[in-house]
């Protein structure tokens, strides 16, 4: 199964990415559009993985303790730039996230998983090119959105995300969910 480590985004959020997508989806016939019900933000993808390790990614994942952070979604970009676009995006401002990705990196390497060798880059994708890259009108079109804030939200759990590849896009499955959230300590 294909698996990745992801948050999920508040509904308010997501249906302001789908009406910007709206908006711009006619102006390109070489996009492949991410479907607003599959929006996210990655943190580490693992790739390929054979169902009977799920459980020790789990237990990995089951004792990670990060205190809740905010998220503030805004602007607009392409990898790998507006000359050559492949991947068009929104941003981030998430000062911890880095540091999470970076101990994701270090309980997944005992597991098999190679570290992440790119600095890790906060954002969500929206669009990504079918052919070499992504029509000059969508670069001048969003450009209207380059200043949107999309809100901001307190990322309280991740996820343990299935990706199944069908001929209409990636469906995406939550396998389990972790908390963020403080855990306390029961006497007992």
């Amino acid at each position: 199964m294909r698996v990745f480590i992801a948050i999920d985004l508040p509904d308010d959020i997501r249906t302001q990415l789908k009406d910007m997508q709206r908006v711009l989806r006619p102006l390109t016939t070489v996009a492949r559009w991410v479907a607003p019900e599959s929006i996210h933000i990655t943190l580490k993808f693992l790739g390929e993985v054979p169902e009977k390790r799920i459980g020790q990614i789990d237990a990995a994942l089951a004792s990670l303790t990060w205190k809740p952070f905010t998220i503030a979604v805004h602007g607009v970009g392409f990898f790998p730039g507006a000359r050559s676009p492949r991947v068009f995006w929104v941003g981030m401002d998430a000062p911890t996230m880095q540091g999470l990705t970076e101990e994701l990196d270090a309980r997944m390497e005992p597991l098999g998983f190679e570290r992440e060798k790119r600095t890790f880059r906060p954002h969500i994708t929206l669009a990504r090119a079918k052919a070499s890259r992504l029509d000059a009108a969508l670069v001048t079109a969003s450009a209207t959105f380059a200043e949107r804030n999309f809100g901001s939200f307190n990322a309280h759990r991740i996820n343990l995300i299935q990706s199944t590849l069908k001929p209409t896009g990636a469906v995406y499955s939550t396998i389990k969910e972790y908390s963020l959230e403080p855990r306390s300590l029961s006497a007992g």
